[in-house]
């Protein structure tokens, strides 16, 4: 929905029902979207023709009734088009999506395509669905022109001059009734400039079609659901348990999670909500349930929701929200926040107020859910508050201190969720009602403005009016453990509360502690030393950090300065212990060590730490104090036979790549496009994809799995010993696999990539040269953190390292754990499908530099690509984009290459060229690129 010259166009969205009582409606499709979009026809009154391959068995009775026929797919012409009265199209290919959407469109017939805004005239709203029209939305942000100018001008001019008796919010009368008039006379001046879009003429919908049921004049919008229709979903007991606190009641205690927690707070004290949630996230679905039902915030406004893309440039809405004068938050994972550093420092530096609840959560290399603050302190340079909690209870509390904090020193506010293990456990949560949010919140702001307060003393003022509001205590640093511990761990959430968790069977045999930091920034020196115990001689951190080769830890930077400049007795040592992916075995046990207790038993572990931590997800982790059997197994050639004789006993799949969504291409062209003399190799490929399903749109990119040199693997198992017809089962991106030796460091493996630091202290356990492993070690420390950057830069690879350290020598079985696997390179695509029906092209830049030692080295898959041959097969993925072109052909674009490649836009400009060519009114397209050298 646009929210542009909401003043000048009081009507932005429409809610109308479409009589088809008699008529006729196309269903294109056979899954449950398409299902459920031939049920609304039929329910209105429709016949429909659904094409599909077959009928779903939930619609038999409607063929009984002569109601509904089903008609083949293939046996569809576009001239079918013109005898239907609206056409619904969904879970079907896009080249189909687009064949019937075009179809539909030079008929004259309104259309709805799932997934598609772009191509839809109308969105589906089966949360109003009635008995004697199809309830559809109509917007007027571009989409569906024609529809939505007809639309507007006929309810619009029917709006009634006074609208006093249709509103309920007494406090707005006098305004909203004095500008009534002069809103209905400037919204019918745009409709009479709105650009028509088609034919106005050449339309089966007319205004007798139309009865109008609502318009969102008076009451907010509802948003569309990335499927075109309202998402119609059932809101958790505890979502709408919260309708109480809204009703008036003080308090209310209810079993929830974290999310829902920060989430009602976050709802109740702004205007506008931003959701940033990765795409394997299911974040702020609160807020936008909230939205959706028309929930208004704690100050009796409405409250919106908005989901939006993680990409770069992220935050900027918060921006222009704000400029608006709107109260503004954001819930987002801690992912969003690198993306969202240039907006937020921004904000920083013109002293704006907004709050950004973030989980601080990933996913590792086998999909499960992990905390992780490696983002989360990236995104400190950004000089913003930085707020953390960890249970649901501090998950509510932290989020309600975040915007007392925010309105009253005017800084934007980041506050960590908790991370995987508890973010989806409910706990029992007291939460505030409305009336209790803003009365804390005028407190600190009244008490502040008193003081003249800083955004440090503003954090502390806000703790103490918390405790005195709600009597729970919440401080900077928060100690437990012993009064006279000598070793004290330092984290953040979550982690520090697996620690604490641990404490009373650690404090039997230790003295130690756990500080909690909860202001991460502005970082408070003074109090930071006053909550250590003076007997503190060792401090370690422990950290979750996804891949931080080349991040520093600034939370291990914080505390070493602090203790460096505030440490007037014995110096105190500081330590760093990463517990990311940790189990419950290692965690405990890294604790331990650093405690230098002795590690337990994994039996002893295993029935004695599940009731202090809790039930946390099992993973394969390298391990800190230990090294675990190998998931890996040798295969004998009969156990392979009996999987290949008998597919369907043992689920034996054949693939290039297990588990993944691939195809299989040919190499259909391949030539240099720069010239020889030229300091560059840039290529042409392209790609035949006849006979498979692959499909593309644009803007989106192509991963190619490139394969590592045959050569050079076959010389590593020369120099390694390796049997390269060796037969080995192993578990490698979640799928049990078995390859050959070689197969697995060709297509597998990415032994010729840049390993980790894990993969360093990993190949430590197994030296056995003392100076090899300490030098292994000591390249995973702060020490050595100098050389093992100059590595990194360097390219040195697994490879490298296992020829470097000839003592260190894990089994091949070892190395199928130890190794990353080959990830797909993704390229722009550089085509467009509707100018190249069968194919797809890139422009690759073949990547070659050389080491410090004068090596010439290639980048791997585009050495891969450069060396292929026409007719050489290679396995490919699609991975969508968010940029597009604009929805309307007509619109301008002004594309910019200034150094972030070419391709994209040499597709746009195709599938411009293609629409021109059809007839379409296609807006002008500008190019600026940037060139190497000033002389081109």
């Amino acid at each position: 929905m646009t929210t542009d010259a909401v003043e000048a166009m009081p009507a932005p969205s429409l809610i109308v029902g479409l009589r088809l009582s008699g008529k006729k409606a196309a269903v294109f499709g056979s899954g449950q979207s398409a299902t459920s979009r031939a049920v609304f026809a039929l329910d209105a009154g429709a016949d429909v023709v659904m094409y599909a391959p077959s009928m779903p068995s939930s619609l038999s009775k409607w063929v009984e009734s002569g109601r509904l026929t089903l008609v083949s797919q293939t046996k569809y012409s576009s001239s079918d088009m013109s005898a239907f009265s609206v056409a619904f199209v969904a879970d079907a290919a896009p080249a189909d999506q687009h064949t019937v959407a075009y179809d539909a469109q030079a008929a004259g017939v309104p259309v709805n395509v799932a997934g598609s805004a772009a191509l839809s005239d109308f969105a589906l709203m089966p949360t109003y669905r009635g008995s004697s029209s199809l309830q559809i939305a109509v917007t007027t942000n571009g989409v569906a022109p024609r529809v939505a100018s007809r639309l507007l001008q006929e309810i619009v001019s029917k709006l009634p001059s006074d609208l006093e008796p249709q509103l309920t919010d007494v406090a707005r009368l006098s305004r909203i009734a004095l500008k009534a008039a002069r809103q209905r006379d400037e919204a019918l001046e745009k409709l009479d400039a709105m650009p028509t879009g088609r034919d106005t003429d050449n339309t089966s919908l007319s205004l007798a079609d139309i009865s109008t049921a609502a318009t969102a004049t008076q009451t907010p919008e509802s948003p569309l659901s990335s499927s075109g229709s309202v998402a119609e979903e059932a809101a958790p007991a505890s979502m709408l348990e919260l309708d109480e606190l809204r009703a008036g009641a003080a308090q209310l205690e209810l079993t929830t999670d974290v999310q829902v927690a920060s989430s009602y707070v976050a709802h109740g004290l702004s205007d506008l909500c931003f959701v940033y949630s990765a795409r394997e996230q299911e974040l702020g679905e609160a807020a936008l349930v909230w939205s959706r039902r028309a929930k208004k915030n704690a100050y009796g406004d409405w409250a919106s929701a908005l989901r939006m893309e993680t990409r770069a440039g992220a935050g900027h809405a918060l921006w222009g929200a704000l400029s608006s004068g709107s109260r503004v938050s954001a819930i987002a994972s801690a992912a969003s926040l690198p993306y969202m550093l240039p907006v937020l420092s921004e904000l920083v530096a013109r002293k704006q107020s907004v709050v950004v609840h973030a989980a601080a959560q990933s996913l590792d290399n086998v999909a499960t859910a992990q905390t992780d603050f490696l983002d989360a302190l990236v995104a400190l340079q950004s000089h913003a508050v930085f707020l953390v909690s960890s249970s649901p209870q501090e998950a509510h509390d932290v989020a309600l201190i975040a915007h007392a904090v925010s309105q009253t020193a005017s800084v934007p506010v980041v506050h960590l969720t908790n991370g995987a293990q508890s973010a989806s456990e409910a706990m029992s949560v007291r939460m505030a009602s409305h009336s209790r949010l803003i009365a804390y919140v005028e407190a600190v702001v009244a008490a502040a403005r008193k003081l003249n307060a800083s955004p440090a003393d503003t954090i502390q003022l806000a703790f103490s009016q918390f405790k005195g509001a709600f009597g729970r205590t919440y401080c900077s640093f928060e100690y437990s453990g012993s009064p006279v511990a000598e070793t004290v761990f330092v984290s953040l959430g979550e982690v520090a509360s697996r620690a604490q968790a641990l404490l009373p069977k650690l404090l039997s045999e230790s003295d130690t502690g756990v500080l909690s930091v909860r202001a991460l920034r502005p970082w408070s020196l003074s109090e930071f030393m006053s909550r250590l115990p003076s007997t503190t001689k060792r401090l370690v951190i422990l950290n979750a950090l996804g891949d931080c080769d080349d991040s520093p830890d600034a939370l291990f930077a914080d505390a070493s300065l602090s203790v460096l400049v505030g440490c007037s007795a014995a110096p105190i040592e500081v330590l760093s212990r990463n517990v990311y992916g940790a189990d419950q075995y290692t965690f405990a046990n890294a604790v331990r060590e650093a405690c230098g207790l002795q590690a337990l038993p994994a039996e002893e572990e295993a029935a004695g730490s599940a009731d202090d931590l809790g039930q946390q997800q099992q993973q394969a982790s390298v391990p800190l104090l230990a090294t675990p059997a190998p998931s890996a197994s040798v295969s004998s050639a009969h156990a392979i036979a009996q999987r290949l004789a008998f597919p369907e006993a043992f689920a034996t799949q054949v693939a290039a790549r297990p588990g993944e969504k691939t195809f299989d291409v040919k190499v259909s062209s391949l030539y240099r496009m720069t010239p020889e003399t030229y300091d560059r190799n840039i290529f042409h490929i392209e790609f035949d994809t006849r006979g498979t399903d692959l499909t593309y749109e644009i803007g989106d990119a192509l991963g190619v799995y490139g394969h590592n040199d045959p050569a050079q693997v076959a010389h590593f198992c020369r120099l390694l010993g390796l049997d390269g017809s060796q037969l080995v089962t192993a578990v490698k991106d979640d799928q049990c696999q078995t390859r050959s030796v070689h197969s697995w460091l060709t297509h597998a493996l990415d032994l010729f990539g840049r390993p980790s630091k894990r993969f360093y202290a990993a190949l430590a356990e197994f030296a056995t040269d003392e100076k090899e492993a300490e030098k292994l070690r000591w390249l995973t420390t702060a020490d050595g953190a100098a050389e093992f950057k100059e590595r990194v830069s360097d390219t040195t690879t697994y490879a490298d390292l296992l020829l470097e350290f000839t003592s260190a020598r894990p089994s091949f079985l070892y190395l199928v754990d130890l190794v990353a696997p080959v990830k797909p390179r993704h390229y722009s695509i550089a085509s467009s499908a509707k100018m190249h029906p069968g194919s797809v092209h890139l422009c690759v830049v073949s990547v070659e530099w050389k080491t410090s030692r004068g090596e010439l080295r290639a980048g791997q898959c585009t050495r891969f690509l450069n060396s292929l041959s026409i007719g050489d097969r290679v396995v490919v993925s699609v991975k969508p984009s968010v940029m597009k072109l604009p929805p309307i052909d007509s619109q301008p674009v002004i594309m910019a290459g200034l150094g972030t490649g070419m391709a994209p836009f040499r597709a746009f400009i195709e599938e411009r060229a293609v629409r021109k060519m059809q007839g379409a009114n296609v807006g002008p397209m500008t190019l600026y690129f940037g060139s190497r050298h000033r002389a081109m």
